[in-house]
């Protein structure tokens, strides 16, 4: 019962959103400020909070490892897909194909159905998800809506300048050395942090567009099954291959069922591209969630 309470507070957030701008209150125009406000403040604020009651060990980072090869492999799988379509498709693809919403929606569900040993699998599955997701993603597929020549140093440069990349390469550095935070800082992103379910979701609300053409639909539905088939694969690679026990691999089998992350919506915003096909994605892929991650949990 607490996994569908957090599901659809979710998507009673997404609805609230949307509601508002249909009745006018905000624009659409309004989803780029949003999307400044949850990644470049409460979504670092909640990753400080959240990393200083959890502990990271060297030997849980082949979790970590699992989430970051997942995710770039999605991207890849995405690019060249694409290639025909041009390099703001293959963009598109590589911002919103790989990274999963695991702070905000999977975790609640793992930890209610297998308790703290699967939060913390999660969490170390979500380091990798997370520096694939807003470092290799970010600047690759800003590159490549960009239309600029591809360069190391240009492609260094970008991933260096996401927030929610140097917020996880330090809390990663900081874990692994034991440092922690002063109790005052961590009040202020506790409090600043807190907020960031409820922006993340509503800016997703504010930029879904429902009613789309049927090009949008049909490119909503290709990326979605090109994230589905990797899923799919990963999931038979880690279940048939990887060296992980019976309850890790359950443990992960649920999270490659996860929606996508909320902030490759303010990533496709950032790069230019269509924030409308992003925001429809993210919303299916939670649909899709609510059923499945309990589903495969439940079977396995």
């Amino acid at each position: 019962m607490e996994m569908l309470v957090t599901a659809l507070t979710l998507i009673a957030i997404i609805a609230l959103g949307h509601l508002v701008k249909r009745i006018g209150w905000l624009q659409a125009s309004d989803f780029r400020p949003l999307s400044i406000i949850a990644l470049r403040i409460t979504l670092p604020c909640a990753l400080v909070t959240s990393f200083d009651s959890f502990e990271i060990g060297p030997q849980l980072l082949w979790l970590s490892l699992f989430g970051f090869v997942t995710v770039v492999a999605a991207q890849g799988v995405s690019f060249l897909v694409e290639r025909r379509r041009g390099a703001r498709a293959q963009a598109f693809g590589v911002l919103n194909v790989g990274s999963f919403n695991i702070g905000l929606f999977a975790i609640p569900y793992v930890g209610a159905f297998l308790g703290p040993e699967a939060i913390v699998v999660a969490s170390m599955f979500d380091i990798g998800n997370a520096l694939a997701g807003a470092g290799i993603a970010y600047a690759w597929g800003l590159g490549l809506a960009s239309g600029r020549p591809a360069s190391l140093g240009r492609f260094v440069r970008t991933v260096f300048s996401s927030p929610v990349f140097l917020t996880y390469l330090a809390l990663v550095v900081m874990g692994l050395a034991r440092v922690r935070l002063p109790d005052p800082v961590l009040q202020f992103t506790a409090t600043v942090g807190a907020a960031n379910t409820f922006v993340a979701m509503f800016m997703i609300g504010v930029g879904l567009e429902l009613v789309l053409d049927r090009r949008a639909y049909g490119d909503a539905l290709r990326f979605l099954a090109t994230r589905w088939a990797v899923m799919a694969v990963a999931a038979w690679v880690l279940w048939f291959v990887l060296p992980f026990g019976p309850a890790e691999k359950a443990i992960l089998l649920a999270l490659l069922c996860a929606p996508m992350a909320a902030m490759t919506s303010g990533f496709t915003a950032e790069a230019g591209l269509d924030v409308r096909v992003s925001t429809f994605m993210t919303t299916m892929s939670v649909l899709v969630a609510i059923v499945a991650m309990p589903v495969v949990l439940s079977l396995l």
